[in-house]
């Protein structure tokens, strides 16, 4: 008798459970996205102890009949997918028809939903996807899916499972994430029938403000730009703002949630010169990116994604766009949304919610207590923030170009912490308008350079300046591929384990692009037989055990910020030097190529330009008091 046998339907769903029923906050997810896929306007979610022996989630998306409900607990069943093509340009959440069935075989499933087009509905239950019954019943347009007792008939996994405050807590994490990425639908979530967290579908405003509390906006920067076909908009901490982990840090893909290295490193690497080791920055931030350029099935948690482009765009359109900000170079002020120039006007949330789409949704929620989806009469179902007095974006915008400028200005602005690396004290960020006029006073000490507009006084750091101005033509020539491969008299020989060899393996088309010419060569070792002609004086032992240094922390963005750091130091070592005497004609090329961006920093960190105001002058000399 062969050894080889198809699956039953009862062993493969309990399976796919494996992964995608990993524990209680993974039901959530998988439901709510299947919420959101069928255009729900309004979301409750309703757990009793960690989840673990109830979730509930009720939307009035655009509801099931008889037929779907039944196929929908069947492996593989969705109305997302129908042909191999749709996979290449995938819109919707939940694609790959697993999560119910998975759901249904490891716990106590009712399901019961309505059409807009059909009279009654009808109600699913199961018991580990098993004796399925199917009933009518009265319900509104849309869905309520009730989950019981996980696990119950596998009690390996159950056992796995955390303390109920810790299941909590990666739900009430998912749901705030929900919020942040799908600001103009309404949620309503609680625990052991307790308010927890509440959104009204009225922006990404006010739900910054339901998830984190009335005074985030005033310590962030609202960016809304588009770069190389990726349009990315949401709130950056400012300079000051950080955390002490990376939990405050949301990023989404086409309202997707992901984790992805290559985009997280590129926005930690444009704040390292602003915040000191240990501290993470804030950020809510969406990316959209066209369908077809991403795969979102990479991962099984659908985490993850994998660009068709170059990583290398991908990070240094991201890294770019929060460097201009944080450096306030003279297009931050483009980049941060500016009201009177947008189409998309914020909601005024100082206003509480009262159209009548507002009322549509908190007509909803209370429907769902009157109805005994919450029993618990201590429950205050219009509990809300207090909206009352929170910015409107164009408050945003000016009070964030009031703080570039304070620093503009070399003053403190009022909520500047002082937990800053000195260097961040040191550093004028950007004159928003760049001197109409320079004129040269002269060079002082061979190297510093200066100029007045009739105004103020301005010294520029010649070393400092001509080392950016390398940096960034290094940069941008890495970027685009535009780097010339130097061939080496006698090839290099990297030797290296197994573990290794996989990973080297794993980076050779970017070694590649970034001009190495590196190959296999025997077991266990590569050749290195051209390197980046930029890079012609690199110690080719030390990149290279820098590279393998620590292979549990090195991504795929490792080597970008090793390459980085090497083109700091060659735009060091070629920039002109303190004590060299400049002519008239270096000094205009040298003005010319800062093209007014006096706010920038030199690849260490340190600032271009000091600003001295007529002011300051005056008061030096006692003209004024």
């Amino acid at each position: 008798m062969g050894k080889i046998k198809v699956l039953s339907s009862k062993v493969y769903n309990r399976i796919a459970a494996g992964e995608v029923v990993d524990r209680p906050y993974s039901i959530v997810k998988e439901l709510v996205e299947n919420s959101i896929d069928a255009g729900a306007e309004n979301i409750s979610i309703d757990i009793l102890n960690g989840g673990i022996s109830s979730i509930e989630i009720t939307d009035d998306g655009c509801g099931m009949d008889r037929e779907d409900i039944v196929t929908s607990i069947k492996a593989h069943a969705t109305s997302k997918v129908s042909k191999t093509s749709d996979l290449d340009a995938i819109k919707t959440l939940g694609f790959r028809g697993e999560a119910l069935a998975s759901i249904a075989s490891v716990t106590k499933l009712s399901i019961a939903s309505k059409t807009q087009e059909n009279q009654i509905g009808n109600r699913l239950y199961t018991e580990g996807g098993e004796d399925v019954t199917v009933e009518e019943c009265g319900i509104n347009k849309g869905t309520k899916i009730t989950v019981n007792n996980i696990f119950f008939n596998t009690p390996a996994r159950e056992k796995f499972l955390r303390t109920e405050r810790s299941e909590e807590g990666e739900i009430s994490s998912v749901v705030a994430k929900f919020i942040l990425s799908n600001p103009n639908i309404a949620f309503k979530y609680t625990a052991n029938n307790k308010l927890v967290l509440q959104s009204f579908g009225d922006g990404i405003e006010s739900a910054m403000v339901q998830v984190f509390g009335s005074n985030i906006l005033k310590d962030c920067f609202y960016i809304d730009t588009e770069k190389n076909g990726i349009k990315i908009n949401g709130y950056i901490g400012k300079h000051y703002f950080t955390k002490g982990n990376r939990s405050h840090q949301f990023m989404f893909l086409n309202n997707r949630t992901i984790v992805n290295q290559t985009i997280s490193m590129a926005i930690a690497n444009a704040y390292s010169s602003y915040i000191m080791r240990g501290r993470f920055p804030f950020y809510v931030l969406n990316l959209t990116v066209p369908t077809e350029i991403v795969d979102v099935n990479v991962h099984p948690n659908k985490l993850d994604v994998r660009f068709s482009s170059s990583n290398q765009i991908i990070y240094s359109t991201i890294y770019s766009i929060i460097s201009k900000v944080l450096d306030g170079s003279s297009e931050a002020i483009n980049i941060i949304s500016n009201p009177s120039e947008s189409s998309e006007i914020m909601p005024d949330i100082t206003q509480k919610p009262s159209s009548n789409n507002t009322q549509n949704k908190q007509d909803f929620f209370d429907s769902l207590i009157f109805n005994d989806i919450i029993n618990d009469q201590n429950v205050d179902k219009n509990k809300k923030i207090d909206n009352a007095n929170q910015p409107t974006k164009e408050d945003i915008f000016k009070e964030n170009k009031a703080f570039l400028e304070s620093l503009i200005n070399n003053k403190k602005p009022s909520n500047f912490i002082e937990e800053q690396p000195s260097k961040i004290n040191q550093q004028n960020m950007d004159f928003l308008d760049k001197p109409s006029k320079l004129n040269l006073v002269g060079q002082a000490l061979n190297t510093f350079l200066i100029f007045d507009d009739g105004i103020d006084i301005f010294i520029i750091d010649q070393h400092a300046a001509h080392e950016r101005i390398l940096y960034d033509k290094l940069i941008n020539d890495f970027n685009s591929h535009n780097i010339v491969m130097q061939p080496l008299l006698l090839p290099y020989n990297l030797n290296v384990n197994n573990v290794e060899y996989d990973f080297v393996i794993s980076k050779l088309n970017m070694l590649n692009e970034m001009g190495f010419d590196i190959c296999e060569f025997g077991r266990n070792s590569f050749k290195v037989s051209g390197i980046p002609a930029p890079l012609s004086n690199i110690n080719l032992d030390k990149f290279f055990t820098d590279f393998l240094s620590d292979l549990n922390e090195l991504k795929s963005i490792t080597l970008t910020e090793l390459l980085a750091d090497k083109i700091a130091q060659k735009a060091c070592k070629s920039a002109v030097k303190a004590g060299d005497k400049l002519d008239a004609k270096q000094i205009d090329i040298l003005l010319e190529k800062l093209n007014g961006n006096f706010g920038l920093k030199c690849p260490h960190g340190r600032p271009l330009v000091v600003k001295i105001t007529r002011t300051e002058i005056d008061k030096w000399f006692k003209r004024i008091v």
